[in-house]
């Protein structure tokens, strides 16, 4: 089956270079986080690990309901707040554990988990702009895949984590994330439906 609407411009330049941050940034929060901190809360390590959870998908909810404030037809505004979120979290994860603080890593958890939740929407939100009335179900769904490539982030950290410290490595993600948001960024207001 055909999807002609995968191959629009603002598809390609706005939404694509957004969705792997969605389970990418959720991932980070509660896969990530909670086994590098683990030496924090000895004797309660799953408390802690769903503790971080809950504060990341807690605020992934709150952000979705506020989405809708930040979302511009016109613009990539809604998706542009979300990768700078994303930013401000991988810099956040970055700090706490560099300096293995679980208070920090607490805040990383909830932006991380904010920027989930603006990006989930906002990339929904340009979808609906740009599938046509046949083309919704399909696009969705090629975004959805897309989304689902942010899973993958914390096997390839735990893989790469053998020559590369954490620290670093979030340092490395908030470039991507600030890359990702360039390219939406040159697209702004371009290519609209």
């Amino acid at each position: 089956m055909k999807i002609p609407s995968a191959v629009h411009r603002r598809f390609l330049f706005v939404v694509v270079p957004m969705a792997p941050w969605v389970f990418g940034t959720a991932a980070s929060a509660y896969a990530i986080l909670p086994g590098l901190m683990m030496s924090k809360a000895p004797g309660l390590e799953i408390a802690m690990s769903g503790l971080l959870c809950v504060i990341a998908l807690g605020c992934g909810v709150g952000a979705q309901r506020l989405a809708g404030r930040f979302d511009d037809p016109g613009s990539a505004r809604g998706v542009g707040l979300a990768l700078a979120v994303t930013v401000v979290g991988m810099v956040l994860a970055a700090v706490a554990v560099g300096l293995d603080s679980l208070a920090w890593v607490v805040v990383a958890a909830a932006a991380l988990g904010a920027a989930y939740g603006l990006l989930l929407v906002g990339g929904l939100r340009e979808i609906q702009r740009i599938a046509g009335p046949d083309d919704l179900a399909g696009l969705t769904a090629v975004y959805y895949s897309l989304t689902y490539i942010g899973f993958f982030i914390p096997a390839v950290l735990a893989l790469v984590g053998a020559w590369l410290p954490y620290t670093v490595m979030f340092v490395i993600g908030a470039v991507l994330a600030l890359i990702s948001f360039s390219i939406v960024a040159l697209s702004w207001r371009r290519h609209l439906p």
